[in-house]
Parts: structure tokens; C-alpha cells; sequence
């Protein structure tokens, strides 16, 4: 987005602009996983790990096809590439569910990068620095998935509650308004729009 003077105040990727578009349905998407993964991710771990794995592929190929080749504008393309994404994620979903010892690590790890984002945010934002911002959070999700493979249950139970919660607000965040994602801040702060 830009002012009358050409001025950047926020700028958008493309994926965010979808997700801001349709805000009310994301939302309560969010919302709803979020509750259920943060309350019952233990207890019914065969879901959770099927939504996790579906969810996590998803968004590391939607991220790079808005990256790459997908434009700023909703159309036909668009809806196509993004259904055709969740169809091969659940079915990456059910193979993760079906490896149970792997799909927790996935879990764990990232219930890791969440932990990554909530260090950024809280404390490490006054760096400034988008490379020590990716370096915590994938160290933290790397920590995580390893620690897993040896105290699955309570990475189960702590990875679930993290990604829930996150989930929950980030819901919230879309209906309230006002509070643009990680990755927008980061950018800004990289470009000296936010001090």
C-alpha cells in the first residue's frame, strides 16, 4: 500500500492480501484450530498431527508460490493453485498421521518456530535485524523437532498448546484489527518504517 506521494507504509505480500481479503473467514478458521489444537491437541493427537502436517505444507508452498509466480489479484488461478495446495496437503497430512514418530517432530518443531516468533516479538525486535529474526526462529523450531524424537509427549502437549495459541490470536488479531503479521513488522522494521 502506498500514499498519494508514493510513499511506502506498509507493503503487502501477496499472501497476506489474500488472507486480509477474505479476514473474516480466516479468522474464524483460525480461531477454530487454534481452540481445538491448544484444548485437544494431546488428547486427540492423531487429528492435531493431520491438521499440523496439512497446515504446514500448505503455507511453505502457498509462501512460495506468492513469492514466485502468483499475483496480487484474487482470480480463477488463484483459487485453482490454492485448492489444488490443500488437497495435496491433507494427503501429506494423512502420511504424517500414519508416521506418527516423524509427524510429532513436524509438530514439535513447529511448535518451536512459534516459540521463535513470540521471542522476536516480545524481546529481540529491538535488533532489528531480519536474518537473527529467521536465524531464532528456525534454530528454535530445530531445538524443538530434535528434542521430540526423545520427550514426545511433552513436546506433544507443549507444541500444541503453543501452535493453539498463536492460532487463537492471530484469529482475534484478523477480526480486531490492528495487528499486522510477524512477517509485515519485520519488513518494516528491516526498511526503518518502524522504529
Amino acid at each position: 500500500m502506498t500514499n498519494a506521494a508514493a510513499c511506502p507504509i506498509y507493503t503487502y505480500n501477496a499472501l497476506v492480501q489474500f488472507v486480509l481479503e477474505y479476514k473474516y473467514l480466516w479468522g474464524s478458521v483460525f480461531i477454530l484450530m487454534g481452540v481445538f489444537l491448544a484444548f485437544f491437541g494431546r488428547k486427540l493427537f492423531s487429528a492435531a498431527l493431520f491438521i499440523v502436517a496439512a497446515i504446514v505444507f500448505i503455507g511453505l508452498i502457498l509462501v512460495i508460490f506468492y513469492s514466485t509466480f502468483l499475483s496480487d489479484t484474487t482470480n480463477l488461478v488463484t483459487w485453482i493453485v490454492i485448492t489444488c495446495t490443500i488437497l495435496v496437503g491433507l494427503l501429506v497430512g494423512f502420511f504424517a498421521m500414519k508416521l506418527e514418530k516423524i509427524g510429532a517432530c513436524l509438530l514439535a518443531g513447529w511448535g518451536g518456530f512459534c516459540c521463535g516468533v513470540l521471542l522476536n516479538e516480545t524481546v529481540l525486535y529491538y535488533a532489528t535485524s531480519v536474518a537473527l529474526s529467521w536465524s531464532i526462529n528456525c534454530a528454535c523450531a530445530l531445538v524443538a523437532a530434535i528434542l521430540a524424537w526423545f520427550l514426545f509427549n511433552h513436546a506433544i502437549i507443549i507444541s500444541t498448546a503453543l501452535i493453539g495459541s498463536y492460532f487463537t490470536m492471530r484469529g482475534v488479531g484478523l477480526y480486531a484489527g490492528g495487528f499486522p503479521n510477524e512477517y509485515v513488522l519485520m519488513e518494516m522494521i528491516s526498511t526503518g518504517e518502524v522504529a
